[in-house]
């Protein structure tokens, strides 16, 4: 009763399996987990099986729990959003290889390879290259914040959909023209994919009242100029062991 009471299903105690939701099942399953006092908690995709609204109803409540009982656990998933809501620390592996382990800050902000840049959350990929302390990409050229004396070199250039600024206008900041394909607008943010005037697409967000007071829509002519990129290059990385700026 003590370990019902602990995952707030003591009042259905009485209660026979087919009589419980999936969400309910599972803190039924964690409990008797938790009956034989272990050292380690491991929790294999716990919750794949639930639609997303119990999901995050449940990555709330297991958070709560974990900084009750204050027990050692392993939770192993594929939802990125997920390992970021419930983690201390996270580790990505890529076929059995550690990529990166970190605070979710960390991974998040500072990924170590492409992979983990391409795997924690939606990024846009751009061809380019360094040279000339200079990072050239989708007819932009960016100071390189850590010049080299390493001959010119192709790279792959990343920026996420959060750190791209629309403006109807120049404002004298570095940027390159494109036009919007598609508004999705439900929700606190505002998505918008792009074509640039180079011919690559990618993802934009921004929030609802920038949305309103720039007063563009569909087939609207815009400039775009990232706020942060990523860069990597073969094999290490130009900037050493993948490391981006």
């Amino acid at each position: 009763m003590d370990l019902l009471k602990l995952v707030q299903l003591d009042v259905q105690a009485n209660r026979y399996p087919h009589q419980l939701s999936g969400g309910q099942r599972q803190r039924v399953a964690l409990a008797r987990a938790l009956a034989i006092e272990p050292k380690v908690l491991l929790l294999d995709e716990p919750f794949g099986a639930l639609d997303a609204r119990v999901r995050q109803e449940l990555r709330q409540w297991l958070r709560r729990l974990h900084d009750k009982i204050h027990l050692t656990s392993v939770f192993v998933t594929h939802d990125q959003d997920e390992a970021m809501e419930l983690a201390n620390r996270i580790l990505v592996m890529n076929e059995g290889r550690v990529e990166q382990i970190g605070t979710p800050d960390e991974v998040f902000h500072n990924p170590k390879t492409e992979f983990v840049m391409n795997f924690l959350g939606q990024v846009n990929q751009f061809h380019g290259r360094v040279e000339g302390g200079k990072i050239h990409f989708a007819t932009l050229a960016l100071d390189d914040p850590h010049p080299s004396l390493a001959p010119p070199q192709q790279v792959r250039v990343f920026v996420r959909p959060h750190d791209i600024e629309i403006e109807t206008q120049k404002n004298g900041h570095p940027a390159f023209p494109a036009v919007i394909k598609r508004v999705h607008s439900a929700g606190p943010n505002v998505r918008m994919e792009l074509m640039a005037g180079s011919g690559e697409l990618l993802q934009a967000e921004i929030p609802q009242d920038r949305y309103r007071a720039l007063a563009i829509g569909v087939d609207s002519q815009v400039f775009v100029s990232p706020r942060t990129v990523k860069v990597f290059g073969s094999g290490q990385g130009v900037f050493g062991h993948g490391e981006g700026i």
